[in-house]
């Protein structure tokens, strides 16, 4: 399996290699090429004449079936492999991508920890509205490399009730006459459904759209509300740029709660609607738990640790005790607000929050170094950027603890910091998306040289 998820084959009596997305080690299939360049192919199945070991039938009914009439859903690309074959290849593409980006092959990959669900564990979820062949409003997810909307009634890997109120805000726009957002043209109101849960079966809702204007307000409150005693709030986000970000700057709180609170392990955590929270609660324990160890493992007390990107400040009130001091970094300005009163909830009394980029704000908190120091990084996809890679080669920092759901751009990056005086000493990849080839990591590095 390929890291972006795909599976590497070649065709009979050619040297050439092809990517297959729905493949699976051991298939033997008949395919199409669609696109080919000079020393590697893509192609999609046609037919699967001989299934290999990992292939079962994938349950949702709009997951890739070989010959599959009309449009499939893009967003669980591996439901067509076994579980335990899903773990192992996870710890397959964190191994390719430290040999062939980072450079590194005596890194110690630990076998994927398991997600504790594996179906119904999303607690976050975005549909965006678009219309069928016949003109109907549709609500569902994407095709792969495509704009064009899979319509869903069920998904195997959202909990029952954010489907079910997905389902009830498409039959009230489709009742009302809405206007569906077009993105060639930019016209239209209605963009997405937003929904977030938590572990007491709990949701918050919202309408994502063009304008802040609302036909039919209080009526959709009332129809969405009816029978539905777990829906704790509902928002409007609104989003006026023709870009295809999902959500815009503002929230409108039209009914309920200003937030949702979370259970992970020991502490309670209350976020609002915009901000980041791991979309796999249980499995999101388990990580934590691993940087914790990592933080801690082999280690004394730290007089400072330095928590980047830190959101609602889950990582910090779950490291707190592991220094004198921890700093949260966060460009959210809401999120921040959020991480200093989950903080104070949990009795964490010596953790701050700084509300700014990390690679600026860094520059500023360096100053307060001293001492044996370490540093928690959770950065989006993209990675470290420059000036955060610089600023986690100060000479107090003892380790890092690298948190990240890309192996990609970790490996690019522990292949820097490993150039620049630290050790990757092992990895230990955690499966946080069960039934997609994404996979989260905690990697740690510890420094070879405190005279660097």
């Amino acid at each position: 399996m390929a890291p972006e998820g795909e599976a590497i084959a070649r065709a009979e009596g050619s040297s050439r290699v092809v990517f297959v997305p729905y493949g699976a080690p051991g298939d033997m299939i008949e395919a199409e090429i669609t696109a080919a360049k000079g020393t590697y192919a893509r192609a999609q199945i046609r037919r699967v004449l001989e299934p290999g070991p990992d292939r079962i039938e994938p349950p949702c009914a709009i997951h890739f079936r070989p010959g599959m009439a009309g449009r499939f859903c893009g967003g669980c690309d591996w439901q067509h492999l076994g579980y335990e074959a899903q773990l192992k290849h996870k710890r397959g593409i964190v191994e390719d991508c430290l040999r062939r980006i980072g450079k590194m092959s005596d890194v110690e990959v630990r076998p994927t920890l398991a997600s504790p669900h594996i179906w119904g564990y999303r607690n976050k979820v975005q549909i965006p509205f678009g219309f069928t062949d016949k003109g109907e409003i549709a609500a569902g997810f994407y095709s792969p490399q495509s704009h064009s909307i899979a319509d869903f009634s069920a998904c195997p890997v959202q909990p029952d009730l954010a489907v079910r109120l997905a389902l009830k805000a498409k039959a009230a726009a489709q009742s009302r006459g809405w206007q569906v957002y077009d993105e060639k043209s930019g016209r239209g109101w209605l963009r997405h459904f937003f929904a977030r849960t938590n572990a007491r079966g709990q949701a918050l809702v919202a309408l994502v759209a063009r304008t802040p204007d609302f036909p039919d307000r209080d009526s959709f409150i009332g129809e969405l509300r009816g029978n539905e005693p777990s829906l704790a709030s509902i928002y409007l986000n609104v989003h006026p740029e023709k870009t295809s970000a999902v959500l815009g700057p503002r929230w409108i709180r039209l009914w309920g709660a200003p937030r949702i609170e979370e259970q992970i392990g020991e502490f309670s955590f209350s976020a609002s609607p915009g901000a980041f929270l791991q979309v796999n609660t249980p499995a999101a324990e388990v990580l934590y738990a691993c940087a914790r160890k990592a933080l801690t493992e082999g280690a004394g007390r730290f007089g400072r640790v330095l928590d980047l990107y830190c959101g609602v400040g889950t990582l910090a009130v779950w490291l707190a005790s592991a220094a004198d001091k921890i700093i949260g970094i966060e460009e959210n300005s809401e999120a921040v607000q959020d991480a200093w009163a989950n903080a104070r909830r949990n009795g964490v009394k010596n953790a701050r929050f700084v509300s700014g980029r990390v690679e600026t704000s860094l520059a500023r908190v360096s100053r307060e170094l001293s001492g044996a120091c370490a540093a928690v990084v959770d950065p989006p996809r993209q990675g470290l950027l420059p000036g955060a890679l610089r600023a986690l080669t100060h000479r107090a920092f003892e380790r890092v603890v690298y948190v990240s759901c890309n192996p990609a751009t970790f490996a690019r990056d522990a292949g820097l910091l490993s150039r620049a005086g630290y050790k990757l000493e092992q990895v230990q990849p955690v499966d946080l998306f069960p039934q997609t080839s994404h996979v989260e990591l905690v990697g740690l590095l510890r420094r070879k040289n405190r005279g660097f």
